[in-house]
Parts: C-alpha cells; sequence; structure tokens
C-alpha cells in the first residue's frame, strides 16, 4: 500500500464525518490539526462500518481528546447489542504500525472503563455512562475491541500479546469479547467495496430453486451446508457488512445451529429459517440448463441480510463433513437491480425486526406453568407468562422473566445466579430438565414464587439506591452494585430469615424491607473486600457471570458452615436441616 492510498483514505472519511466529529475542544492553530481531525474520522468510520449506524451518530461517538484514556470512539448499537470501543491511529506514511505504547493504553482505557473508572476519562466518555454501564449489563451484549489506522496490518508481538491476554480476561466467564484490526489494507478494501456497491461475487447451487419476476427478480431454493461454510472461510465477515447483527458468537441459537448440524443434519431444513441475500446482480448460468432440480446461480455485489449466525456457525463447524453437506438450507436471493435505492436496506430492516419466537416463548408449554397463573389469579396476583408489551409490573403482577430471575436467586446455587446474570434464556430451552426444572417444578407452590418475586425486588431496589447514593460512581464497591445484583441476591435470599414463612399465606414481605436493606448493605460491603482481596484485577462485569467465582464469593458471605447442598429452594415451612437435596 502507499501514501497515495492513504491520501484517498483521507478525503473519503473527512468528506463523510468531518461535519459531524466533535471540534470545540481543538485548537485552529495547532500544527496537528489535520491529524487529529483525520483521527476523529476514522474513528467515527470504524464506528459506521461496524454497526451500520447513521453518520450523526457515528460522529456523536467520538471521545477523541484529551483524557480520553486511550479511547478514541464509544458507540453501543441497540440492534447489534454491541458495544464498541475504538482506538484511531492517523500513520501519515502508512508504513509503520500503532507502537506498543499506545496499545498499552488503550487496553488500559478498555479495562477502566469496565471496571466503571469513569473518573479516568473525559467529559465525552462520562456522557455515555449511563449507557455504557446499561450494556455492559444486558444479556448477551458484545464487546468489540477495535483498533483502526493507516499503517501496516500486522502488530508487533508485544501489541499482540496485550491483546490476548485482555481478551483472554474479559471472555473468562463467557465469550463477549472480540477485537479488529484494521489497517490500511483492510480499510481501503472496504471504501473500495462500498465504492462498487459490494464487491463480493458468491457463486452456488441451488436445489429445488424457484423464481419471482416482479416486482423485482429473486430466486429461492436450498444450499448445501459445504457451500455456506465455504463462504465464510472466504469472505468471513465482510458478508455481513449491511447486515444488523453480525456474528453473535455462542449464543443459544448458535449452540442449537451447530448441534442440529452435528445431530440431525437431514433436519436442517425444517429446523432453520434460512438465509437472505441481496446483490446488485443475480444471475442463473448455463450449467443445469433450466431443470429445476437443481441450478447454478451468481450474485454479484452480494450482501447477506439475514442468517448472519447460520453461515459463522456453519463456516466455523469443526463436525464431520459429510454432516455439512446433508445439511440443507433455505436461501433467498434478491436482485436489487432496477430496485429504489433504498429498496436494499428496507429489506436489511423488516428481514431483522420482525417478531421471531424465544425460548421463554415455549415455556407456555409447560403445565405447571398454568397451575402457577390459576393459583395466582385466585390470590388477585397476574402473573404474565408470555411476552408482552403492554406488560407494566407492580406489587400484585409479575411476568416469568421476572420469576425466573428472583427463584435462581432462591436457590442458593451461586451457579444460578451467575447463569441469571449471563444469559438467562439458558433456563428455558428445555423444559424437561435442568435448570428449568431446578426452579419450576410440582414441589414448587405459586406463592412462594410470588414472595421470591417480593423479596427480590426490595434487593434491586436498594441496590439502585447505593448506585445513586455513590456520586463517584467508581471502585469495586460500585461495581459490586452495577455487576452483582444477581449475587447480592443470592446471599441475602440464604442470610433472610424468611424462608420458612415464603409461600404461606398472609406473608407481607414487604414489611420486613428493613431489614433486608441491612442484609443488602452488609453484603455489598463483604463482596466489594472480597473482590478486592480475591480478585483485584478482574473485572467486575466479567467476575459476577463467572460461576466458579461467584460461588467462591457466596462462600464468603455466608460462611461454609451455612451452605446447604445445592437444590431446591426451601419449601414452606422447611428448615435447612430437613431441606431435601436434589441431584
Amino acid at each position: 500500500m502507499s501514501v497515495l492510498h492513504v491520501n484517498q483514505i483521507a478525503r473519503r472519511v473527512r468528506e463523510t464525518f468531518q461535519k459531524v466529529v466533535p471540534q470545540d475542544d481543538l485548537n485552529r492553530n495547532d500544527a496537528e490539526l489535520d491529524t487529529k481531525l483525520q483521527t476523529r474520522c476514522l474513528a467515527a468510520y470504524a464506528v459506521q462500518s461496524l454497526t451500520e449506524c447513521s453518520i450523526i451518530d457515528a460522529g456523536g461517538a467520538v471521545t477523541d481528546g484529551g483524557d480520553d484514556n486511550g479511547l478514541d470512539a464509544v458507540y453501543y448499537s441497540t440492534a447489534q447489542n454491541m458495544l464498541v470501543l475504538v482506538q484511531s491511529k492517523w500513520i501519515k506514511d502508512g508504513k509503520s504500525e500503532p507502537d506498543s505504547a499506545e496499545v498499552t493504553k488503550f487496553c488500559k482505557g478498555v479495562q477502566d472503563l469496565v471496571n466503571s473508572e469513569f473518573d479516568r476519562f473525559n467529559q465525552k466518555v462520562q456522557r455515555q455512562q449511563s449507557s455504557i454501564e446499561n450494556a455492559l449489563s444486558i444479556f448477551n451484549c458484545r464487546l468489540q475491541l477495535v483498533l483502526i489506522h493507516t499503517g501496516k496490518s500486522d502488530l508487533a508481538i508485544h501489541a499482540t500479546r496485550q491483546i490476548e491476554d485482555l481478551l483472554k480476561e474479559l471472555n473468562d466467564a463467557t465469550e463477549i469479547a472480540s477485537f479488529e484490526n484494521i489497517g490500511q489494507e483492510r480499510i481501503y478494501s472496504m471504501m473500495a467495496e462500498s465504492a462498487a456497491g459490494g464487491a463480493i461475487s458468491l457463486e452456488f447451487g441451488l436445489a429445488s430453486w424457484g423464481k419471482v419476476e416482479a416486482p423485482h427478480t429473486a430466486f429461492y431454493g436450498m444450499v448445501t451446508g459445504t457451500e455456506v461454510a465455504a463462504w465464510w472461510k472466504q469472505y468471513g465477515e465482510r458478508l455481513f457488512a449491511k447486515n444488523l447483527r453480525s456474528v453473535l458468537g455462542a449464543t443459544d441459537v448458535n449452540k442449537q445451529i451447530d448441534s442440529t448440524v452435528q445431530c440431525r443434519p437431514d433436519d436442517f431444513w425444517y429446523f432453520n429459517n434460512g438465509i437472505t441475500i441481496t446483490a446488485k446482480n443475480v444471475e442463473k448460468t448455463l450449467a443445469g440448463g433450466g431443470n429445476r432440480d437443481l441450478g447454478t446461480f451468481r450474485a454479484v455485489g452480494a450482501h447477506i441480510v439475514n442468517g448472519a449466525q447460520t453461515v459463522s456457525t456453519l463456516g466455523r463447524y469443526a463436525g464431520s463433513a459429510d454432516n455439512l453437506a446433508k445439511a440443507q438450507i433455505p436461501l433467498r436471493v434478491i436482485s436489487l437491480s432496477g430496485a429504489p435505492e433504498d429498496y436494499g436496506a428496507l429489506i436489511t430492516r423488516t428481514n431483522n425486526t420482525q417478531n421471531r419466537i424465544e425460548a421463554r416463548d415455549f415455556v407456555s408449554q409447560d403445565q405447571e406453568q398454568h397451575r402457577f397463573r390459576r393459583e395466582l389469579q385466585m390470590e388477585g396476583i397476574e402473573y404474565h407468562l408470555s411476552r408482552s408489551e403492554g406488560f407494566k409490573p407492580s406489587e400484585l403482577s409479575f411476568d416469568l422473566e421476572e420469576a425466573t430471575v428472583a427463584l435462581a436467586c432462591a436457590t442458593g446455587d451461586a451457579t444460578l445466579a451467575a447463569l441469571a446474570k449471563r444469559e438467562i434464556g439458558r433456563f428455558w430451552l428445555d423444559i424437561d430438565k435442568a435448570p428449568y426444572k431446578r426452579l419450576f417444578n410440582p414441589s414448587v407452590s405459586s406463592l412462594y414464587i410470588y414472595h421470591c418475586v417480593l423479596l427480590y425486588r426490595i434487593v434491586e431496589q436498594r441496590i439502585a439506591e447505593e448506585v445513586s447514593a455513590n456520586s463517584r460512581r467508581r471502585g469495586k464497591r460500585y461495581g459490586v452494585l452495577v455487576h452483582g445484583n444477581r449475587l447480592i441476591a443470592s446471599i441475602v435470599f440464604r442470610r433472610q430469615q424468611l424462608s420458612p414463612k415464603l409461600g404461606q399465606g398472609g406473608l407481607k414481605v414487604y414489611d420486613h424491607g428493613a431489614t433486608l436493606n441491612v442484609l443488602v448493605d452488609e453484603t455489598v460491603d463483604i463482596l466489594a473486600k472480597t473482590l478486592s482481596d480475591r480478585f483485584s484485577d478482574s473485572f467486575p462485569a466479567v467476575v459476577f457471570k463467572n460461576p466458579t467465582k461467584c460461588r467462591l464469593l457466596f462462600t464468603a458471605c455466608v460462611g461454609s458452615s451455612q451452605q446447604l447442598s445445592f437444590g431446591m429452594p426451601l419449601a414452606a415451612g422447611q428448615s435447612p436441616q430437613n431441606a431435601r437435596t436434589v441431584h
């Protein structure tokens, strides 16, 4: 690559982002003004390219400046459930790479951000504090670290090792963080592809294919897992440049996709929603003639706008090649030739925003849940099983998600508290076995669930009060309050004295609020101290999703002598000494 390419990149990013990146802190007489502007525009380009957000939002995400602590842009994409952290470096000659000191600063900034050390950042970052903390607390939120620069693509060994160590720590509990090194060559390729309307060309076979003539040409049929895996190996995440979601990692859905290929490849077509591709142009080749059993097609300027998880999971599949060949995937390929300019974006948006079935929706098939709801209705309490936009929690109403979290915390099993924090959807994956059956089974009473929800709400309310009272909004105690709510609740459930009464009629849980608040405060103090003593270098956002570390913290708070064999919640009137252990 050359200085010519650097100059072309400079012109493109300045034309697009200069008017929207912050400039009020720049000195117009600064000899480095142009470089600083280029750096900020490049950071905005990284955000916009990875998230498909608006140009204005990308410019607003730029945090470069004094006290940026190594982070030049921070942006949370709600559509992709992804927090993007960017360091941008403008290298004029295009020949060197970011040095180790710059990468060290970036890694330290990421660590401080995840640890809620917001006083170490400038006001541009601090203004996003609530959004960042909310993102880090959301189930399955991904953390995308980005180093974008106009230098050589390869990083030095020391810098690479720092990134790898940081990712190892962030992914301690579950795979949430990934890293993108976007050098000059990659930037130029991305821009060239965009200017050409999409440079990816896919050639593939469609079995049992059909054609839609109007209003826009499209083909549909079945493609093999082998071909789909080959797309991933050749193009990787470039396939999803226009998708609202890129690769989400080891989610429940992706694990199911992998399991289907592994165990039931012949059923893949029946179990999978398929893939949708838009392309600048789509044509059928001469191979196969006019036979509809199998046709060969070429899509020029192709983008996968729905089905990214299917493609990436098949691409990473490490099982039998025969299984991939057996898997048939539904595929639609839509030609944008002659379509309105925004039609491709409209297809992308509508294909990714229609209502979809989630694991929790299948809980309504459990007859025990219907028993809980009927019994609670008799008590004048509403229990909402189905997802509903109109649902509003109140003292006499709660839903399945709140019940699941409360019961997980009530078990006395720190592993389930960690799971409720990390990936609540796993509780509902299979309603015929654990962990679902640990919480919802014939031995559990409806009033027990209701009382657990009320107790859990008191804990959450106290935590919210303590967060509001923490004016510094930093440190281990603050990290415990923000990220440790599930474990706090689990410990409070173990230490409180209401267990024999939970599930009994006439119990007014809120009358015990003052006592429970004291337990919450004591628990937070012990957790903060234990966290500092044992996991001082770990991120609270990660620690409280790690089952092993949560068990250690749990034991430190309740004492090993108070530990029960992990099993079902205590039934009404049951003491720890005669509690039934469930294995």
